[in-house]
């Protein structure tokens, strides 16, 4: 169950977040993902997810679970087109970063925005692209 000021909680770890450089397993896109949840939840729906120092531990993960949206729906997720995406939504994107990784992020805001990090960038707000897939966890 959502505490009842999790959108006040997400952000402020948005604001915590925004600027930092990327670090696998700390603030590489899957990890900033997974945080949000835990904000938004209370609780990590992915506690058992290894959790990577690196690249290579990152795709050991994927391996292990390489077909994201089935693992999300396992765990009680519902798919969504982006366009009905809301704050506190994961979101799911093809990977562009050249590490061959599908990249993640969370709606920060009900402006179209999400949350995300890049190995070049670090962590950033973005539009929403069209290609993401929402994902929106159970209240």
């Amino acid at each position: 169950m959502r505490p009842p000021n999790w959108e006040f909680r997400l952000v402020a770890y948005a604001q915590g977040q925004i600027g930092r450089p990327f670090r696998w397993g700390e603030t590489d896109c899957f990890s900033l993902a997974r945080g949000a949840l835990e904000v938004i939840l209370d609780a990590d729906p992915l506690a058992d997810v290894p959790t990577y120092a690196d690249a290579g531990g990152a795709r050991a993960v994927l391996a292990a679970y390489p077909d994201v949206g089935a693992e999300f729906e396992r765990r009680g997720a519902t798919r969504l087109p982006v366009a009905f995406a809301q704050q506190g939504d994961v979101l799911t994107l093809p990977g562009d970063d050249g590490t061959a990784l599908p990249r993640f992020g969370f709606v920060v805001d009900g402006r179209g925005r999400f949350m995300t990090s890049d190995p070049e960038r670090g962590v950033e707000i973005l539009p929403i692209p069209d290609d993401a897939t929402a994902w929106r966890w159970p209240a």
